[in-house]
């Protein structure tokens, strides 16, 4: 989570090679719209990532096995919203939230509809 003037940006990276997997830009400071905790669990988070070229956006679920890890990643943003209220830059260190091996994350852009969907009313 890095603070940018009045943006957050949000990146993932594979921390065995700082390779980005995934960024999303969260615009004036409206993280509300783009983080969002479950309601059923304080370590699980839903991210809303939008490629800046299409506009195009999609939901990613994220969650913590450690529950420390997921207090800091919610922390980050309050820390955030106080600096845009103080007017000034917030420091935020670089958090390891990456996936474990044997982990995957699938992201489907196939424009299909689901089942569910496509039953009528």
């Amino acid at each position: 989570v890095i603070q940018k003037d009045r943006d957050v940006i949000i990146r993932l990276v594979e921390p065995s090679t700082n390779e980005l997997y995934v960024e999303t830009t969260v615009p004036n400071g409206d993280y509300e719209k783009y983080v969002e905790r479950t309601v059923d669990s304080s370590r699980f988070y839903v991210l809303k990532l939008v490629d800046p070229k299409t506009g195009r956006h999609a939901f990613l679920a994220i969650g913590f096995s450690d529950r420390n890890k997921a207090f800091d990643f919610s922390c980050a943003f309050s820390d955030f919203k106080k600096s845009l209220n103080a007017g000034e830059d917030a420091n935020f260190e670089s958090q390891d939230y990456s996936l474990k091996e044997g982990e995957k994350v699938v992201l489907n852009f196939g424009g299909r509809r689901s089942a569910a969907a496509s039953r009528p009313a």
